[in-house]
Formats: C-alpha cells, sequence, structure tokens
C-alpha cells in the first residue's frame, strides 16, 4: 500500500527585492578644487616655470639702469606715430617718431599768403613811387616854368604902369595948360578983350583934356592891379615847391610800406 501523499502547504508570496544603494561620487568642493589645481598648474607651466638655462650661462637676478636721454623736434606739433620703444636700439639718423604737419602746413600757407600780400604791397607801393616821382618831376618844370613867367608878368606890369605913369603925368600937364587957357580966356571974354566964342572954347579944351587925364588915370589904376596880380603870382612858385614837398612825403612813405613789407617776407619765411 502507498503511503498517503503530504498535504502541500501553499507558497507565501515572494517580497520584491530591495534597490541596489546609490554608489557615491566625490564631494564637489573636492571637483572645483581640483578644476582650479589644474588651471593653476597650466598657468605656471605656461608662464611662471623657468626656462632652462643654457650650459655655460649664469642666471644672476638684479636691475639694470641706463642713461636717460631727452629727445625734442625742432618743431611743435601732435605726434603721429613713434617707430620705436622703450629698449630698442637706435641709431643715428634713424626716424624715432613723425609729427601730424596739419598744424605745420597751415603755419606755412598762413606764411604764403602774408609773402604774397607783401609782395602785392611791394609792387604796389612801388607803382605808387613811380606816379609820385612823374608827378614830381613834372611839378618841378611847372615850378621852374612858374618861376620864369612870374618875374616876366611881374616886370611887364611894371613897365606898362610905367608907362601909364609918364602918360598920365604928360597928360596932366597939358590939363594945367588947358586949366590956363580956360580961366585966361574966360575972363578976357567976360571983358570982352577977345570974343566970347574963344572963351568957350578954351572951357571946353580944358574939359577934353581932363577927360583924358581921367582916362590915363585909369590906365594907371589898371596897371598898378596888374602889377599886383602878377606880384602874387610871385608865391605860385612857392605853392607849387610845397605841392613839391607833399609828393616827396608821399614817396617816403610808400618807401616805408616797401621796407615795412619786405620784414614781413623775412619774418614769413624764416617761420
Amino acid at each position: 500500500m502507498s503511503e498517503p501523499a503530504a498535504p502541500v502547504t501553499p507558497a507565501a508570496p515572494a517580497q520584491p527585492a530591495p534597490p541596489p544603494a546609490k554608489r557615491r561620487g566625490p564631494p564637489k568642493a573636492l571637483i572645483i578644487l581640483l578644476i582650479l589645481a589644474g588651471i593653476a598648474y597650466g598657468v605656471w607651466k605656461e608662464f611662471l616655470q623657468p626656462v632652462p638655462v643654457p650650459p655655460g650661462v649664469v642666471q644672476l637676478s638684479g636691475r639694470v639702469e641706463g642713461d636717460d636721454s631727452a629727445i625734442a623736434p625742432k618743431t611743435a606739433g601732435r605726434i603721429a606715430e613713434i617707430r620705436f620703444r622703450e629698449g630698442d636700439s637706435v641709431k643715428a639718423g634713424d626716424i624715432i617718431a613723425t609729427l601730424d604737419d596739419v598744424q605745420m602746413q597751415s603755419r606755412e600757407d598762413q606764411a604764403r599768403t602774408a609773402v604774397a600780400q607783401a609782395d602785392s604791397r611791394v609792387t604796389s607801393a612801388q607803382q605808387q613811387i613811380s606816379v609820385l616821382q612823374e608827378e614830381l618831376r613834372e611839378n618841378q618844370l611847372q615850378l621852374e616854368q612858374s618861376q620864369v613867367d612870374s618875374q616876366g608878368r611881374v616886370h611887364q606890369a611894371e613897365a606898362d604902369l610905367a608907362t601909364a605913369q609918364a602918360e598920365l603925368a604928360q597928360q596932366q600937364a597939358s590939363m594945367k595948360i588947358a586949366a590956363f587957357d580956360r580961366d585966361a580966356y574966360t575972363k578976357l571974354a567976360q571983358d570982352g578983350a577977345v570974343p566970347q566964342r574963344q572963351g568957350e572954347q578954351a572951357s571946353s579944351t580944358a574939359a577934353a583934356q581932363q577927360a583924358v587925364v581921367n582916362a590915363a588915370q585909369r590906365k594907371v589904376d589898371a596897371a598898378t592891379g596888374s602889377l599886383n596880380v602878377a606880384k602874387a603870382s610871385l608865391s605860385n612858385p612857392g605853392i607849387r615847391e610845397a605841392a613839391s614837398a607833399a609828393i616827396r612825403r608821399q614817396i617816403a612813405q610808400q618807401e616805408t610800406e616797401i621796407t615795412n613789407a619786405q620784414k614781413t617776407q623775412s619774418a614769413s619765411a624764416s617761420n
């Protein structure tokens, strides 16, 4: 006989397996420290690591000093370019720096303008001097002619006056005779010694002679006036001489203008 089978006990439900424990990494502070250390090493390696000294070279530490040299341009201006730096080798004749020539060009243009204006002033003054010298020569000729003419007019006026005075004296003498005849024949006619007509004729002759005397007197007066005018003309040379002196002063002024313009030219050229 077979044995009875043992009763089967139902199995308990399986429990889920616990999750595996997480693996913990290095702390963040350590990572940052390692990164900074790597950067510091790289900087040291690249920039601060001493350069190996070649054999036969002695490495020293110290300070090297040199002589300072002051360098200045002959003209003022803004520096446009510097071709050397501190410590560079410089040879005689090397161009160390160049200056901006804008201001220099402006001054040069101003100097050229001043020279051109001075040239124009010189030319104008020279032309004016030529004109004034021509006027002076003409005035001198007129002065000489005026002196001759004035003296000639005076001499002529004096001669005319003398002639008029001589004629007046002659007519006055005739007038005295005519007046004497008039008085005498008028009295004789009144006494009946001579005809009345003869007395009237003597009176008429005296009146006519008086008119001649008056005319001669007017000639003397006119000659006297002419002489005064002629004598006044003697001052014309003095007037013309004053005009010549004024022209000479103008010439001197123009010569001064030329001198000043030439000084301006020299000053502008030297700048």
